[in-house]
């Protein structure tokens, strides 16, 4: 004979609620079954006390919308929760652990017996002030029961967390606050193992907490010493002299430049800072040709004489322990760019000059004045104008129209060369100068473009510093639009008028022109030239990157040789919440740093090679990077490289890096890198390969066109 099926209680449930008139989706079949106390399966219902059951449910869900936030503002040490209609409730113990209240245990217990009989009246009535009194009374014994159970486990904890706090000394405020933290989001249950489980977490607790404290005694030590007052401070030769700034503050073609070069080669001893290598080049050989003791610096190599009174250096090999009578320092509202703001941070508030000359655009006034003011020095602000008058062309220019005498600016090596074929392919000699080119072959490109011999010009904004164009009438814009590294953004107002101010220069043209491609990059171009100011950058902090006194100091701190860990606090001291710093490509050199790390070298050495000029976005030159540190830590000697000269354009432009950051660690380190001469001939070579490839595509495609048209003749 077959079993007969037993039905389970919500399906009888749903046939009783079906005869009182409720549709049975609107009970919780579950939950009234709990209700009434009955098993899972089987058993018989009759209807009334199912009826009742649903009415202290639905005071229960009233109760749950409105009575329980009432009931937590009545009682705040009750923790209330609904779990399938049936309330319950955790009493909070918080039992001090320091006699100034500020550090609590926290302790829940459960409301259980007469409390949770009271609880279940509230409920079912939906009532909060149901017996209120008689709750908080039961809460008031259950608080007082858990103080003296747990007397003497806390007594310990005190007493320990008293051996913390002369431990941590001065930083005790730390070491509270961290406790603090974890013990708010660390409520204990209470339970017969409870004072074990107090022990076991607690200790951990503790040592997280005393380990916090110490590293913020540290981070506060290092804070005192790169905080803004301790870091224009210790530029020790510079704050002795009491140095007066000029800025002479105009736009490119005005002549502000010259006037400061010209103060600087009247003055008995002067240096000159410059943005690129190839100006530091060109006013070491002005110095020179003025019949100065004349010198050059970079990263890579040092010319002339030996003991100079006048240097031109890229800014970032500034001298500033050397006093000199006059500082030059160029393109001063490079302090905001995000890579190398740092050097002229540097230079700006540490050079050791009596003059201090600072030149470029009255978006830097702003740093300028603060670093003056920082330092307790005079200001003085020339404004210049522009010496011939720059005027946008409100037609479009498009390529086919470009005309001898223009430069085309993209902002992308791929851009360029795009350009450049299509330029090429219309008849014309083309020269090229983008970033990647080394400054030997933009400086040759622009001669070729200055001597006539390329008829027009094909660049990206590496045109807007340190090179002579003299015949440059107009600038056309091929896009406003460029990628900094981090996302495709408009051109700056003050980046447009930069570029855009290299055409009409004084001397050889009477005006200059501007124009776009196409009618999107007309208004940009137009609100530039009008004077219209660089929107106020988000964050206008100084630009700032740790020196060897700040690694050292740090990595004594930490007692590490890590240089990521090292340069990781150094951040967090530096660029606290108001400080006046930010980092200077922080994100970058950390990656790098991780590279480093991997080479058994001291931190000094790991620093150096971080800072090496190779281009970090490229995996073949970080692996070259990493080779070079590996050998500088096993003792060997790293030869030139060997140049392919029939290599694609881009290895030769990476060969030509690689040999200049190469060169920059043969200054640091001689022994290691000691093939400087066949890595100067590498380079040499290859900038040749670079040359000739763009000599001779700049005119192929022209010449094959003449030599079409005559033998059609």
């Amino acid at each position: 004979m077959p079993r007969k099926r037993v039905q389970a209680t919500t399906e009888i449930l749903m046939e009783t609620v079906r005869r009182l008139g409720l549709p049975p989706r609107s009970v919780d079949l579950e939950a009234l079954r709990l209700q009434l106390g009955l098993p899972e399966f089987g058993g018989f219902v009759e209807d009334a006390p199912v009826a009742k059951a649903l009415r202290e449910l639905k005071a229960r869900s009233a109760f749950t919308d409105d009575g329980i936030a009432a009931l937590r503002r009545s009682v705040p040490a009750l923790k209330v929760a609904v779990t399938r209609g049936q309330l319950t409730g955790n009493v909070r113990v918080a039992l001090p652990l320091l006699d100034d209240g500020r550090l609590d245990l926290r302790i829940d217990m459960p409301a259980s017996g007469a409390l949770a009989g009271i609880l279940d009246g509230m409920a079912r009535r939906n009532d909060p002030t149901w017996r209120l009194e008689t709750l908080r009374a039961g809460i008031a014994d259950l608080q007082a029961e858990a103080a003296r159970t747990l007397r003497r486990p806390i007594e310990r904890l005190r007493d320990q967390i008293r051996d913390d706090l002369r431990e941590v000394g001065a930083d005790a405020a730390t070491y509270i606050e961290q406790m603090d933290r974890s013990l708010r989001s660390r409520p204990f249950t209470h339970s017969p193992n409870l004072t074990q489980a107090l022990g076991d977490t607690l200790r951990t607790v503790r040592q997280r907490a005393r380990a916090m404290a110490a590293e913020d005694s540290g981070l506060r030590r290092l804070r005192d010493q790169v905080g803004f007052g301790a870091y224009i401070e210790k530029f020790t030769a510079a704050r002795r002299l009491g140095r007066r700034i000029v800025f002479h503050m105009g736009p490119t073609n005005s002549g502000k430049t010259y006037a400061a070069l010209e103060k600087l080669r009247a003055a008995p001893t002067g240096t000159y800072l410059a943005p690129l290598r190839l100006l530091a080049l060109e006013n070491y050989e002005a110095l020179a040709e003025r019949g100065l003791r004349a010198g050059m610096v970079t990263g890579e190599e040092v010319l002339g004489e030996e003991d100079p009174t006048h240097t031109a250096r890229t800014i970032e090999t500034a001298d500033l322990v050397r006093p000199v009578d006059v500082a030059v320092i160029d393109e001063i509202q490079m302090i905001a760019d995000p890579d190398r703001g740092w050097a002229w941070t540097n230079a700006l508030f540490g050079i050791p000059a009596k003059l201090l000359v600072v030149c470029g655009s009255d978006d830097a006034l702003a740093y300028v004045r603060r670093a003056a003011e920082a330092a307790n020095e005079s200001l003085e602000v020339i404004p210049f104008v522009r010496k011939t008058p720059l005027v946008l062309q409100e037609a479009p220019v498009p390529l086919d129209a470009v005309a001898p005498g223009d430069a085309v600016v993209a902002f992308s090596r791929r851009a360029v060369h795009e350009n450049r074929e299509i330029l090429v392919a219309a008849g014309h000699r083309v020269a090229t100068i983008y970033g990647a080119l080394s400054p030997e072959v933009r400086r040759a490109e622009a001669a070729r473009f200055r001597d006539g011999e390329a008829d027009v010009l094909v660049t990206t904004d590496a045109i807007g510093m340190g090179l002579n164009l003299g015949p440059l009438k107009r600038v056309v814009f091929s896009a406003v639009r460029k990628w900094d590294g981090v996302g495709e953004r408009a051109l700056t107002n003050s980046e447009i008028r930069q570029i855009a101010g290299r055409a009409g220069r004084f001397g050889h043209q009477d005006e200059g022109f501007v124009a776009a491609v196409d009618e999107t990059g007309l208004a940009p171009i137009r609100a530039a030239l009008a004077g219209a100011p660089t929107a106020p950058a988000a964050d206008t902090r100084f630009f700032v990157r740790p020196d060897l006194i700040a690694i050292n100091s740090v990595a004594a701190e930490m007692r590490t040789d890590s240089l990521r860990e090292v340069l990781a606090h150094f951040a967090r001291a530096t660029f606290y919440a108001g400080s006046p710093f930010q980092p200077s490509a922080l994100e970058e050199i950390l990656e790098v740093a991780r590279t480093v790390d991997k080479a058994r070298l001291p931190i000094q050495e790991k620093f150096a090679f971080s800072v090496c000029p190779v281009d970090r976005r490229d995996p073949v030159s970080m692996a070259m990077l990493e080779r070079w540190t590996q050998a500088r830590a096993s003792g060997a000697t790293v030869p030139a490289l060997r140049a392919n000269l029939s290599g694609e354009l881009t290895y030769q432009e990476r060969s030509v890096k690689l040999a200049s950051a190469y060169l920059w660690l043969s200054r640091r380190f001689p022994e290691t890198f000691d093939d400087v001469e066949a890595m100067r001939a590498m380079r040499a070579r290859a900038n040749g390969a670079i040359e000739q490839h763009l000599h001779e595509t700049a005119t192929r495609k022209v010449e094959r066109r003449t030599r079409r048209a005559g033998g059609g003749a």
